[in-house]
């Protein structure tokens, strides 16, 4: 294809991106005499009317939005049998690349380009459009530092009932569907917030919420597993950050926030100490890479956030099994949802939904506010450094989830995440002072452990030591 001219207008140069549905050129218009991007359906494809459709449809969404973080489409046609589309050429690099250089972002580069994807959605929402496809892969870079979103190619118009897919089929890439998107349940822009939540927590941590060997396996853990907070594996995040996002991970659409404003509103709220007032327009505009900071924050001052709190050493992400999980994956035609579908009633699972629905401990327990960066070592009148100071309950329930959490669960896997469910139940049920039912579960967890020691999953030791963290919370319930 390189060095045709589509219809002796567009010619094709260098490929710039390939994917499962079609091939990006680099062009050039000789009627306008500007440079442009040409999208060219892969071959074969033209023939199956679905895909021509879809990719028809891509270039009437998208020439109907217009607006700086979308990228502009110019024109679309056919050329000897292969569809093209010719848009706006972006001179930058996808976020997928940028999160695949470093080991996560600083906060306000990664809070800055979720903000301004949400912008985007914002117009495409209010146009009726839901993308269904928001990822690091379709979110563009620019050397200015400018974000863009792009790839409309399986958009859909969330008024019109109009299915390009198969029954029990699933578009979208799996490491970032929303449960309802999972099911192939009834979807809204709000299906776009909890992908926005999913690459956010890439930006992060360096890796998506959810991984797994298999495509159906990724989908299965979005509709059945909570997520965890971001702090879980980078320690130091504002816990406020970790409520941002898991708003945005709700199972329950109607927990996630409104609407893309909404979103985009609580992101920059998240970081007040990091993001004054008046640098909210530059955050969005620059955006690009900083070098990563390992333990950030930790020697800054911090007047809104709380103490910091112990944490098990996180582990380092895990690019190979990021690759491993969804790379190459582009258009993903999960087979299996019917299955998922069925085991969750045709949707996400309502105590999951309610489980989710409750902001992270993590995110939300509350303490006084302290001037210091480091609290423990605040002197007193006397010049004596004060005390540290004393988790509450739901913070030392979250610190008893991420020891469990690293352990190996061995043949025991489903009791290990029934107990890490009980513990998300005992934090969320501290966190709304709900005392009763904060005892519930720590003795369900208590049961759990017991099982666990039984079976030999855990030595004695470890089962001694969690089990008198779990009767240090159940007093507190008292």
């Amino acid at each position: 294809m390189i060095g045709r001219a589509l219809n002796g207008r567009y010619e094709l140069g260098e490929i710039l991106g390939v994917g499962g549905m079609a091939t990006v050129y680099r062009g050039h218009d000789h009627q306008l005499g500007r440079p442009v991007a040409v999208k060219v359906l892969n071959g074969g494809l033209a023939d199956d009317p679905r895909f021509g459709e879809r990719f028809g449809q891509e270039a009437q969404h998208a020439a109907r939005l217009h607006h700086p973080r979308i990228v502009t489409v110019f024109d679309s046609g056919v050329d000897q049998g292969s569809p093209y589309i010719v848009m706006e050429l972006v001179h930058g690099r996808p976020l997928s690349q940028l999160i695949a250089e470093t080991t996560w972002l600083p906060v306000e580069r990664a809070v800055g380009i979720a903000a301004a994807v949400c912008e985007a959605l914002e117009v495409a929402h209010a146009a009726g459009l839901v993308h269904r496809d928001i990822k690091p892969g379709n979110i563009m870079i620019t050397h200015e530092g400018g974000v863009k979103v792009v790839d409309f190619g399986i958009a859909r118009a969330s008024s019109s009932g109009a299915q390009l897919t198969q029954t029990a089929a699933v578009l979208g890439t799996a490491g970032y569907l929303s449960p309802e998107q999972a099911t192939a349940s009834p979807l809204d822009g709000r299906s776009d917030l909890y992908a926005v939540g999913c690459v956010l927590t890439e930006m992060l941590t360096g890796e998506p919420p959810f991984t797994a060997d298999t495509s159906v396996a990724v989908a299965f853990r979005h509709v059945t597993e909570q997520p965890a907070p971001p702090s879980y594996r980078r320690p130091g995040l504002p816990p406020v950050l970790d409520t941002a996002v898991l708003r945005l991970l709700a199972k329950n659409p109607a927990d996630r926030p409104a609407d893309a404003a909404a979103a985009r509103a609580e992101l920059l709220a998240a970081v007040p100490v990091f993001t004054p007032a008046d640098r909210t327009s530059e955050l969005l505009a620059e955006t690009r890479a900083m070098p990563p900071v390992p333990m950030p924050y930790q020697d800054q001052q911090r007047t809104s956030f709380l103490p910091p709190v112990a944490y098990p050493d996180a582990p380092e992400p895990a690019r190979s099994r990021r690759s491993l999980a969804y790379a190459g994956v582009g258009l993903v035609a999960v087979a299996g949802a019917a299955v998922i579908g069925v085991l969750t009633l045709g949707g996400p699972d309502p105590s999951a939904a309610k489980a989710a629905s409750t902001p992270s401990p993590s995110a939300s327990t509350s303490a006084s506010p302290t001037p210091s960066a480091t609290p423990s070592a605040k002197q007193t009148p006397t010049g004596k450094p004060s005390p540290s100071p004393k988790l509450g309950p739901a913070a030392a329930v979250v610190a008893l989830r991420a020891v469990v959490a690293q352990a190996d669960p061995g043949k025991e896997r489903d009791r290990y995440r029934a107990l890490l469910d009980e513990l998300d139940q005992a934090a969320q049920a501290f966190t709304a002072q709900e005392p009763q039912d904060a005892e519930s579960a720590l003795r369900n967890a208590q049961r759990l452990v017991r099982d666990l020691a039984k079976k030999h999953a855990i030595d004695n030791t470890t089962s001694q030591a969690w089990q008198a963290k779990l009767g240090a919370l159940l007093a507190a319930t008292d």
